[in-house]
C-alpha cells in the first residue's frame, strides 16, 4: 500500500469520526428546537445525549466481540450507513418516542466503531507510528469539538434543525460511499465471547476504570464550560464563543501535537490529567488577572485533546494482543465517564457553584493520577509510562 493511498483511507476514517462525534452530541446545539419541535421538555432532549452515553458504555464490550468476525471494511462501511439511515430519519421523526428508538438503535452501533476505528487505523497505515495512524483517525473528533457542533447548531437556526440532521445523515452517507471504494477487504478472526474471561484480566478493568476517572474529570467541567466562564469575573461574556472557538482550534492542534510527541500513550495520559488540574487553577486564577482566561483556553483545548485520543492508544499499548477488546473496554469507560461526568458537574453546579465544579473536576482528576500510578504495579511492566 502506497503512503498516498494510506493517508487518503486515514483521512476518509477521520471524517467517519468526525460524522459519528457531531451524529452523538447533536441534540446539545439543536436543545430547545428539538424540545418545541416534538413538543417536550428540554430535559427530556437531554437524555438523548446522556442516556445515549450510557448504553453506549453498557453495550460497547460485548457487541464489539460480537462483531469480532466481520469483515473491517464491511462493518465499518456497515456503520456509517447505519448513521446515515438513522440521522435522515431523525428528521422527519413528529413523536418523542421513535426519536429515542433510533437514537437507541444509533448507540449500539456507536460503541462498535469507537472500538475499531484505532485498530483499523493501524492495519491502513501499518508502515507510519501508531500514535500517528490514530491521530489521523482522531482528527475529526478535535475538528468535531472545534467546528462541526457550532456548524450543525447554525444549520438549526437558519435551516431548522431538521435541516441539520438531513446534513448530518447526507454527511454520513457520503463516507459510507467512500469507504466502499477506498477500503481495502480487512478481514477479522472471530473471538470466542467469554466476557467474565476478559472481566478477571486486570489490564482491560484498569483500561476501563482509568479512562472513565479521566473522562468524568474532563466532562464534570467540560459540560458547564459556559456558565463555568459566564461566572468568572471580568470574562469578556460578550466573546464567549470566540473563546470556544480558541479551545476547539487549539485542540486541533493539540491532536496533530500529540500524535508526534515522542512519548508513550501512558505517559500522555498522565501529564494530559495533571494538565486538566492546571487548567482549572488557571481559570481560578483568570477572575483576578484580566486575559487569563485566554490561556485557560490554550492548555484545557490542548489537554482534552491528548485525553481524546491517548486511551485508546493507551489500551493498545498495554494489550497488544487483544487490540479491540481493549479498546472496547476504553470506549465504556470513555463514554460512562461522559455520563458520569455531566451527572456529577450538574449536581455541584446547582449545589455548590462554578467554582466548586472546577474543585470536584480537579479532586476527580487526582483520584485518577493515583489509578494511574497504583495500576503501574497492577499490569506490570506493560503498562508503564
Amino acid at each position: 500500500m502506497s503512503g498516498c493511498a494510506a493517508m487518503v483511507r486515514l483521512v476518509m476514517l477521520s471524517v467517519g469520526a468526525f460524522v459519528w462525534l457531531v451524529t452523538e452530541v447533536m441534540p446539545i446545539g439543536l436543545l430547545t428546537d428539538i424540545a418545541q419541535g416534538l413538543h417536550v421538555s428540554p430535559a427530556q432532549v437531554g437524555l438523548l445525549v446522556t442516556g445515549y452515553a450510557w448504553l453506549v458504555a453498557l453495550t460497547a464490550i460485548p457487541l464489539t466481540l460480537l462483531t469480532s468476525g466481520v469483515d473491517r471494511r464491511t462493518l465499518v462501511a456497515g456503520l456509517l450507513l447505519l448513521a446515515g439511515g438513522v440521522d435522515v430519519a431523525c428528521a422527519f421523526v413528529t413523536n418523542y418516542a421513535v426519536m429515542a428508538v433510533l437514537r437507541i438503535m444509533l448507540a449500539l452501533g456507536h460503541g462498535v466503531f469507537w472500538s475499531v476505528i484505532a485498530s483499523v487505523a493501524v492495519r491502513l497505515a501499518p508502515d507510519i507510528p501508531v500514535a500517528r495512524a490514530t491521530g489521523w483517525a482522531f482528527t475529526g473528533v478535535a475538528v468535531g469539538f472545534a467546528g462541526g457542533i457550532p456548524l450543525v447548531s447554525a444549520i438549526g437556526q437558519w435551516l431548522g434543525w431538521r435541516a441539520a440532521f438531513v446534513a448530518c445523515g447526507g454527511a454520513a452517507l457520503a463516507v459510507f460511499a467512500a469507504a466502499l471504494v477506498l477500503l481495502p477487504p480487512m478481514p477479522a478472526q472471530r473471538r470466542h465471547m467469554d466476557l467474565r474471561r476478559l472481566l478477571r484480566q486486570p489490564v482491560l478493568v484498569y483500561i476501563a476504570v482509568l479512562t472513565m476517572l479521566v473522562i468524568t474529570a474532563h466532562f464534570a467541567a467540560y459540560t458547564y464550560i459556559i456558565p463555568l466562564l459566564q461566572t468568572i469575573p471580568h470574562s469578556p461574556e460578550q466573546l464567549i464563543p470566540v473563546l470556544l472557538l480558541v479551545y476547539g482550534v487549539v485542540g486541533i492542534g493539540g491532536n496533530w501535537v500529540g500524535a508526534r510527541l515522542p512519548w508513550s500513550a501512558g505517559r500522555l495520559i498522565g501529564m494530559s490529567t495533571a494538565g486538566l488540574i492546571v487548567s482549572h487553577g488557571v481559570m481560578v486564577a483568570s477572575g483576578w488577572i484580566p486575559g487569563l482566561v485566554w490561556v485557560d483556553m490554550v492548555v484545557w483545548g490542548i489537554v482534552s485533546a491528548v485525553l481524546n485520543m491517548a486511551p485508546q492508544n493507551y489500551a493498545m499499548e498495554l494489550a497488544p494482543n487483544e487490540r479491540e477488546a481493549a479498546c472496547s473496554f476504553s470506549v465504556t469507560g470513555f463514554n460512562a465517564g461522559i455520563g458520569a461526568g455531566a451527572l456529577c458537574g450538574g449536581v455541584v453546579l446547582g449545589a455548590a457553584g462554578s467554582y466548586a465544579v472546577l474543585a470536584w473536576s480537579a479532586g476527580i482528576a487526582v483520584l485518577a493520577l493515583i489509578v494511574f500510578w497504583a495500576g503501574r504495579f497492577v499490569v506490570g511492566k506493560a503498562g508503564q509510562p
